[in-house]
């Protein structure tokens, strides 16, 4: 049996040299460079853990957090001499939360041969464009943020399951998780079982949207009104369809760009029940766009700053002085970039010299991979799914996200 292993776990010593090396490197990858190791042994030259993330734009704060973080493990690795005989750095493609971007940002990455793996995206419109350009390639990708069940168990997952892309995997759990937990929560912590979901239509707030409203009708709810508004949509329109229906409450399946000002929306249009999302939403920008006290959103995992095993993370980062927060997908950006490093560990073993031709083997090393992450334990089920199923519950309280608790 092989041993567990810690993701990114080093004795006491290592930690606290990997973090003065980032201290002496003025403060690690600020800048976004990856650390330089010190005195290893990198005559093998460089591996490229690639990362596709929405580093502009709307969803800006989101990726630049998942680059931090991901900048921070590799740093981190450097330091400790993670790879005998390699030094390993980030390279960032800016996906501007757009599928054909993400592509070609994806295309880019794989034509480097010195690339061991890619993290990401965030948006899972935008993992639907890139899981076939990294697949040809055979180049192991691990998604941080994308929750659409059907990435992974393709059109028909409840009845006809089917993976279609053997070099995907991420680290968050799926909306078929999601969406269940915030119906149930509502309906039996919050008593509201007559909802609005209104949805972006986009693939993952159509995806969460349908999973909320399936369980909201085991739950004995009812979905009174069901609303498609695409970005741009002009708010009166979602209004008047919403007010008509006179809700207790309103789902939202989609992105906090566009969920605070729907919230501010309905309120000035007299629907003053609270709004509810998935982790979509649950984001700073969503209160500063409009977001109401009351508002409830949920996410995956525990929050980072609350786990013990997350602890060295967030000293570690706050150390680093990244100008942009982690984010809610901060740690699990962490979690993956270091099941890559420990794959690209073992795929060349003590003598191996990296090619493309290893590409597979990392895949194989990541679908085998068992540890225990900073997010909770880490392992990957034949679909490429992570098996944290954790669900936390925030509220908007005095203008910021507070958690209320576990979905459960």
């Amino acid at each position: 049996m092989r041993r567990r292993r810690r993701v990114g776990a080093v004795t006491a010593i290592a930690v606290v040299a990997a973090l003065l090396a980032l201290v002496l490197a003025g403060c690690g990858g600020a800048g976004g460079s990856s650390g330089d190791g010190g005195d290893c042994d990198t005559s093998r030259g460089t591996l490229v853990v690639g990362l596709v993330a929405p580093l502009s734009g709307e969803l800006a704060s989101v990726g630049l957090g998942m680059k931090n973080s991901a900048d921070l493990a590799v740093n981190q690795a450097n330091a400790r001499c993670a790879v005998p005989g390699y030094h390993l750095a980030v390279q960032s493609q800016d996906d501007r939360a757009d599928p054909a971007t993400g592509a070609a940002a994806a295309a880019t990455l794989a034509r480097d041969p010195s690339l061991v793996g890619v993290l990401g995206p965030f948006n899972s419109s935008v993992a639907q464009a890139v899981q076939p350009v990294l697949g040809e390639a055979g180049v192991v990708q691990i998604s941080p943020g994308s929750t659409a069940t059907t990435l992974t168990r393709g059109a028909n997952p409840v009845t006809a399951p089917l993976r279609q892309y053997q070099t995907f995997f991420r680290t968050v759990a799926t909306d078929a998780v999601q969406g269940p937990a915030a119906a149930t929560y509502l309906a039996r912590a919050e008593g509201k079982r007559r909802v609005a979901v209104v949805s972006d239509g986009k693939t993952y707030g159509e995806g969460i949207a349908e999973e909320f409203a399936k369980q909201l009708a085991t739950e004995g709810g009812q979905v009174v009104v069901r609303v498609t508004a695409p970005p741009g949509t002009p708010a009166r329109d979602v209004v008047s369809r919403v007010s008509a229906a006179r809700p207790d409450a309103v789902f939202y399946g989609g992105e906090y760009p566009e969920g605070g000002p729907l919230s501010a929306a309905l309120a000035a249009g007299g629907v003053s029940v609270p709004v509810m999302g998935g982790d979509g939403v649950v984001n700073p920008g969503y209160v500063t766009a409009g977001g109401r006290e009351g508002d409830l959103g949920t996410s995956i995992g525990p929050p980072p700053e609350t786990q013990p095993a997350a602890r060295d993370f967030v000293e570690a980062y706050r150390r680093a002085g990244y100008p942009e927060s982690f984010g809610s997908y901060g740690a699990s950006t962490f979690d993956a970039a270091n099941v890559l490093v420990d794959s690209a560990v073992r795929t060349l073993g003590e003598e191996a010299e990296w090619t493309p031709a290893l590409r597979p083997a990392m895949v194989r090393s990541v679908q085998g991979f068992h540890g225990d992450g900073i997010t909770g334990p880490v392992s990957f089920d034949r679909f490429g799914d992570v098996s944290t199923d954790a669900v936390t519950v925030y509220r908007v309280q005095g203008r910021q996200w507070a958690v209320v608790g576990p979905a459960d």
